[in-house]
């Protein structure tokens, strides 16, 4: 087989210059190092290329046939170099994303905005929902989601990982005690992220390895995770947020983390798409982008007092 796109090149130049020299002379290459050139491809293909005079070279009937492979080659691969030289110099187009509620208001929205300062060429579509949608069905370029996927067709990029810890105000702990154990949130006022009529009422703990499942309740569910927040802030009930969604304001001491010697194992924070047998350039640069900014912003969780600021001196 040919082993160099040059080789291809130099071929095609003999046949519109009609002279090995001339050919070799229009690249930068001796006329010597082209004949050893030439000689290679024609033991390579296994046939005479050429009919040589004094004057001038001729294609023989197979040099015919493989100047229509090597021009179509050479004019794909000339294409597909235009084409990146053209994403590079601009992104263009629409790129579709979804992610839950809370990340996409506090991060993916801030991050998008950066990217498209940078890229003023794309429009971004950025649908916040906690509901699992169908990417393909829906247009998705990109979903950010948490936890396991059950399709296994969908193609992903792990960011980092998350857990989900519950969360009460200062006040809230102050006037109705801290729980020690998840069986006491039998008492307290737990605050639900319902979606689709179910209030998940059901949070998941871990003791001595072992899942324990605590059936919790209070006067307040939303399918808004920010509502849910401020309802915490203001010291409404416990609420089972992401640890992300909630990092700096356990930090400036607003929200108390609760249960954490409890908490379940980490999920993985992911980007998630479709099942394309080529991602466009402009998907595949913003997924760069936000994964940069993501784990950027996962240095939060290193910074998180999972230990109730209370407790720590």
């Amino acid at each position: 087989m040919i082993e160099k796109v040059s080789d291809l090149r130099l071929f095609k130049r003999i046949v519109e210059l009609g002279s090995l020299s001339a050919a070799a002379g229009d690249i930068g290459m001796s006329p010597g190092s082209a004949s050893i050139r030439l000689a290679a491809m024609e033991r390579s293909v296994g046939t005479i290329l050429f009919r040589r005079t004094t004057r001038q070279m001729h294609l023989t009937t197979a040099g015919e046939e493989f100047l229509e492979v090597a021009t179509n080659i050479l004019n794909d691969l000339s294409a597909f170099d235009e084409n990146i030289s053209r994403e590079k110099r601009e992104l263009v187009g629409g790129i579709k994303v979804t992610a839950p509620v809370d990340l996409g208001r506090n991060y993916i929205a801030p991050s998008l905005d950066r990217f498209l300062v940078e890229n003023p060429g794309i429009s971004v579509d950025l649908v916040c929902t906690d509901q699992i949608t169908d990417l393909t069905q829906r247009g998705i370029d990109i979903a950010v989601r948490y936890g396991a996927l059950m399709d296994s067709s969908l193609r992903i990029r792990r960011i980092s990982s998350n857990k989900r810890i519950p969360i009460a105000s200062p006040d809230y702990i102050e006037k109705f005690g801290y729980p020690a154990h998840p069986k006491d949130l039998a008492r307290h006022d737990c605050m639900l992220l319902s979606s689709l009529g179910d209030k998940n009422d059901t949070w998941i703990f871990v003791e001595h390895s072992k899942a324990l499942a605590m059936r919790v309740s209070g006067s307040r569910s939303t399918n808004d995770g920010e509502v849910l927040r401020r309802w915490a802030l203001d010291g409404k009930g416990i609420a089972l947020k992401s640890a992300w969604d909630v990092a700096e304001d356990i930090n400036y001491g607003r929200l108390v983390p609760l249960l954490i010697d409890y908490c379940p194992p980490n999920v993985d924070l992911q980007l998630v798409f479709p099942p394309l047998a080529r991602q466009p350039t402009k998907v595949r640069r913003l997924a760069d982008y936000l994964t940069r900014d993501l784990k950027v912003l996962d240095k939060c969780l290193e910074t998180i007092n999972l230990k109730p600021h209370y407790l720590s001196a």
